[in-house]
């Protein structure tokens, strides 16, 4: 006796076909860049500028940030170093909305290094590291070996992306798919076949 085969209800295709477009939709979501709103902000200047030379010591270091970083205590830091890697700034560095100002001291002559660490208005810390030069510009290579940037110094890593929540989410969503798909095909089977 042949067996009977029955096509699936139009029920069971509507349901798989809102599992297969609510999984997919949430690929497409976790999975998706995050947009502007959850963007960092950046240095957009600096004065001087990097790989500027002056011929004279400015009176300060003027970095300029998409939007304002946070005022609270510590959140802001600021290292100049000369070219022997001893620190030529003067006070705390001054947050005035998008702009932090550090004050330098003293007369410099060669390389200078200049290391930022600001937490921007999302919450998250951005650190970055420049140089410019006073008078000589030859020395450049030396301030840069001055060691860890003021990011690595305070949290031990520097900014850079960071794959694992696309990692989990994509592994989640390979796991969910596999899932509808193998009660999809065990359910299949259970109504194709009747006796």
């Amino acid at each position: 006796m042949p067996l009977a085969t029955t096509r699936p209800s139009p029920r069971r295709i509507h349901r798989l076909g809102t599992a297969a477009a609510s999984a997919a939709l949430a690929a497409v979501l976790l999975l998706a860049p995050a947009g502007a709103a959850s963007a960092h902000d950046e240095l957009i200047g600096s004065d001087p500028a990097a790989d500027d030379v002056l011929a004279t010591t400015p009176e300060q270091i003027t970095l300029t940030f998409s939007d304002a970083p946070s005022t609270e205590a510590g959140a802001t830091e600021v290292a100049v170093l000369d070219e022997d890697c001893a620190s030529v700034a003067s006070g705390d560095p001054v947050v005035d909305g998008n702009e932090v100002t550090q004050a330098i001291e003293g007369t410099i002559e060669g390389a200078v290094l200049v290391q930022w660490r600001v937490v921007s208005s999302d919450g998250h810390p951005i650190s970055d590291e420049y140089v410019f030069s006073v008078g000589d510009d030859a020395a450049v290579t030396a301030a840069e070996q001055c060691g860890e940037s003021a990011g690595e110094q305070n949290d031990g890593s520097s900014q850079g992306f960071n794959a694992v929540p696309y990692a989990v989410g994509a592994a989640v969503i390979f796991v969910a798919v596999g899932a509808v798909i193998a009660i999809a095909i065990v359910r299949g089977r259970r109504g194709e076949t009747r006796e």
